[in-house]
């Protein structure tokens, strides 16, 4: 169609394509409005589809969508789902040390003897040896420790700690005892 206009156009040296400011009453141009409006809503076979990023925006709505929908159903993940509800593909800002405590993947004992990689999941000091053991009662972590937090409370705590600049330091600083020290922390049986 293209093609044909500008054959058209060589052709013809007396038609001239001239701006015209829209919707000020100039006859021909109200009317190639009215005709677009009706092939509009006409379901003109030259209607153009949508434009690109507007099919990029949906397969992004469609995909977190998905996401979402495991994420809410998983099986996996429920200590970091408390905290973090809604998926997105913006990082959440948690560096390794921060990440390993919330999700308690990390050298503690109770993460390690779930495979079989200790044959106990208790701290050197006798109790069970999962994150918030080190960041409130552990003796070998006072210099780190936080208040420990009432059982209802305990979700509330975690997320006040990782919006706090000081205390995600102390956190970061406390996780990077853990690892540096883990043969203090940790006797094992085998």
């Amino acid at each position: 169609m293209v093609r044909e206009i500008q054959t058209l156009l060589l052709s013809h040296k007396h038609i001239h394509l001239r701006w015209l400011k829209a919707h000020v009453g100039y006859l021909g141009n109200e009317c190639a409005d009215q005709l677009a409006k009706e092939a509009i809503t006409k379901g003109d076979p030259f209607l153009l589809p949508k434009p690109l990023s507007y099919l990029k925006s949906e397969i992004k709505s469609a995909a977190l969508s998905i996401w979402q929908d495991n994420w809410d159903n998983g099986e996996t993940g429920s200590s970091t789902h408390d905290i973090v509800l809604r998926v997105s593909n913006k990082p959440v800002g948690w560096n390794r040390e921060e990440i390993m405590f919330v999700t308690g993947h990390g050298p503690f004992p109770s993460y390690l003897h779930r495979f079989n990689l200790r044959t106990h999941d208790n701290c050197s000091c006798g109790e069970k040896g999962d994150p918030m053991h080190y960041a409130t009662k552990c003796r070998f972590t006072l210099s780190w420790h936080f208040q420990t937090p009432t059982v209802s409370l305990k979700l509330q705590w975690l997320k006040n700690i990782l919006t706090n600049n000081f205390s995600r330091t102390r956190l970061r600083l406390l996780m990077r005892f853990i690892c540096d020290e883990n043969n203090l922390i940790v006797v094992d049986n085998n």
